[in-house]
């Protein structure tokens, strides 16, 4: 699982950028683990933004990040949204718009 710090961080960068949504994925979600990377998924950075939250991030996290913008109704983001741990956002389904 990630610190405090690390959430803190994600949310205040999330906030900044207007992402809807961010979930926490694979052993970065696990408790019981200690993950060598965070991985997440972001719904809602406009594109020519992406690069930009994804830079704030790398800089500002503890560990390196792998974050991924799931596509729409696929059963991949059926399976990051049952299984995401939400860090930051509404509750709902990645990309439902």
């Amino acid at each position: 699982m990630i610190s405090e710090q690390d959430k803190a961080i994600i949310t205040d960068i999330a906030r900044r950028y207007g992402a809807r949504e961010v979930l926490l994925l694979g052993s970065s979600a696990d408790p019981s683990r200690e993950a060598n990377d965070i991985d997440l998924a972001v719904e809602g950075i406009a594109p020519e933004r992406f690069f930009s939250f994804y830079g704030d991030l790398l800089l500002g996290l503890s560990k390196p990040v792998d974050l991924i913008d799931p596509p729409n109704n696929t059963k991949f983001n059926r399976l990051v949204y049952r299984e995401g741990i939400r860090v930051y956002g509404r509750k709902g389904n990645l990309n439902s718009q």
